[in-house]
């Protein structure tokens, strides 16, 4: 698809921003696991970490086509940083625009689009949680060690099953709020500066006025934010296959056997071809069901659809740069193996193709 000139611009600005800043640090975030703070903060400036929230409350209010486009050109160089502000937008500020009460709005967006607080996530299925009602209120006791920007020690959304029931409730619980607290960073095979962490919780006990949405039913909220997750995730996966296949061409034309460059090999032209066109397929339908969100459509299959075929092409295309490295893709002076490592965690964070293959087919039959 053509590109408003908006986006156009947007995505000139993001590159650059990509390869000035992110290209000089990604390799020492990767060796460290540090939280990247400053990238973020240089993102809040730019207006990009508020990208979902509207400009009433200092964020970016950028369509989803546009905020696909940040995302892609931001995990070219590195996938953390485009994680975290995908989280931090899709999981956190998302809903509470959303789902949200007007005093949740004037609480929590200006914060998050300021970058004085970066919002995460609890995934339900990795937590290890007791839950207890007493008198209409719920108290949390265990730990959850899969807690998206858990490391940025802000505020989070909490997904509460009922008991009795298929529904759940949707808590925002603050930093500050007494039982819960960051632990430690999860050691994650991929997305290693992300800050995906542990949070412990002893009798934490949310208040209902911090309800995202109604009571018991919180299941409309997660469906919402899930869509319009798997779209930015679909863009973080074309981004990371695009990063890899540069990287591996580049690799392939210094590359010198047999007096001559292998790029000239033709396996491995076979093998750039190949990465070509699924980068090009998967561009297509990310972009598709980010258009159908904008036009405010039915896009539940086609952002299933979209991470799925993304995040598939992601792990192929960067398990062919490898092969093209040689040897030289397994050391991680290269960014062959990182590439590699960072499309295996977006593939099944939010939903397995598994999952998206049953949505895909609930939306056919």
């Amino acid at each position: 698809m053509k590109l408003s000139q908006e986006c156009i611009l947007l995505q000139t600005e993001l590159k650059k921003f990509a390869q000035q800043v992110l290209a000089d640090k990604v390799d020492e975030l990767e060796k460290s696991c540090n939280f990247p703070f400053e990238n973020v903060k240089r993102l809040a400036e730019m207006g990009i970490l508020g990208a979902v929230i509207p400009e009433t409350y200092g964020g970016a209010a950028l369509d989803t086509i546009g905020f696909v486009v940040v995302l892609e050109e931001l995990s070219k160089v590195c996938a953390s940083t485009a994680f975290i502000v995908a989280s931090h937008n899709a999981f956190f500020a998302y809903p509470i625009l959303k789902f949200g009460t007007e005093d949740q709005h004037k609480k929590y967006l200006p914060k998050a689009a300021s970058g004085e607080k970066i919002g995460g996530y609890a995934v339900r299925k990795t937590g290890e949680l007791n839950i207890q009602e007493s008198n209409g209120k719920y108290c949390v006791n265990g730990k959850n060690p899969f807690v998206l920007n858990a490391a940025a020690n802000g505020p989070i959304i909490v997904e509460i099953p009922e008991p009795q029931s298929h529904d759940s409730t949707l808590y925002l619980i603050d930093e500050d709020t007494t039982g819960c607290k960051f632990s430690k960073r999860s050691k994650t095979i991929g997305l290693k500066s992300a800050g995906i962490g542990e949070y412990l919780f002893e009798n934490c006990c949310p208040s209902p006025t911090n309800i995202i949405g109604q009571s018991k039913q919180g299941q409309k909220a997660i469906h919402a934010m899930q869509d319009y997750a798997r779209v930015l995730l679909g863009a973080i996966s074309l981004g990371i296959a695009q990063g890899a296949t540069e990287a591996a061409v580049k690799y392939a034309k210094e590359r010198v056997q047999f007096q001559q460059p292998i790029i000239n090999f033709g396996m491995v032209r076979e093998q750039v071809a190949e990465m070509s066109v699924n980068i090009a397929a998967a561009r297509h339908l990310v972009y598709e069901a980010a258009l159908r969100i904008d036009r405010a459509e039915d896009s539940r299959s086609a952002a299933a659809m979209a991470k799925l075929f993304a995040g598939q092409s992601a792990t192929a295309i960067t398990t062919a740069a490898i092969q093209i490295y040689g040897g030289y893709g397994y050391i991680k002076d290269y960014p062959a193996e990182r590439f590699f490592r960072d499309a295996q965690m977006i593939n099944v964070i939010c939903s397995t193709p598994d999952e998206d293959k049953e949505l895909i087919v609930k939306g056919i039959v």
